[in-house]
């Protein structure tokens, strides 16, 4: 659960009232694998996004509202395990370089034969990640997080047939 502050311009504050408007906020397939973290109260006052794992490590949670939603979008993302001896990658959201254990296939079922996969951040630490590069080289991490926001957009378009205003 991610509860540091972040101090970019674009940061999305929002409010999750109760347990039930954090449930609704998934998908009514992705309810059914919904494991609520433990000691959340509410309301849930977030900054550009809630995130979570369940024991396991399975299955991560992803909670976000984007400016221009109505409402925060939640999504379940199955860990794809990694096999054989580490390796590193790049975050297709963010650009972080990390090892297998930091960067990883996640992926969300459209039904049960069909799902997206992501090559992502597993813990989904994107926008900290931004931060802390741009932080590292002096740059304005704005157009970076904007970036991410367009990513994590269409990711929502492409598998719940969601369409910004």
């Amino acid at each position: 659960m991610h509860t540091q502050s972040n101090n970019f311009l674009k940061e999305n504050l929002f409010t999750i009232n109760s347990e039930e408007e954090l449930v609704n906020s998934f998908r009514a397939r992705d309810q059914k694998k919904l494991v609520l973290p433990e000691k959340v109260n509410f309301p849930l006052h977030a900054r550009s996004y809630f995130t979570w794992k369940e024991s396991s490590g399975v299955y991560t949670y992803l909670v976000i509202k984007l400016p221009n939603w109505d409402m925060p979008r939640g999504v379940v993302f199955k860990r794809t395990p990694s096999t054989g001896e580490p390796t590193g990658g790049l975050c297709s959201w963010c650009n972080a370089y990390g090892s297998s254990e930091d960067i990883g296939m996640l992926s969300v079922a459209m039904n049960n034969n069909v799902s997206f996969s992501y090559f992502i951040c597993q813990d989904l630490s994107c926008i900290e990640k931004i931060e802390d590069a741009a932080n590292l080289s002096g740059k304005d991490p704005e157009k970076y997080i904007a970036e991410l926001y367009f990513r994590i957009g269409k990711m929502f378009e492409k598998i719940s047939g969601y369409k910004p205003e």
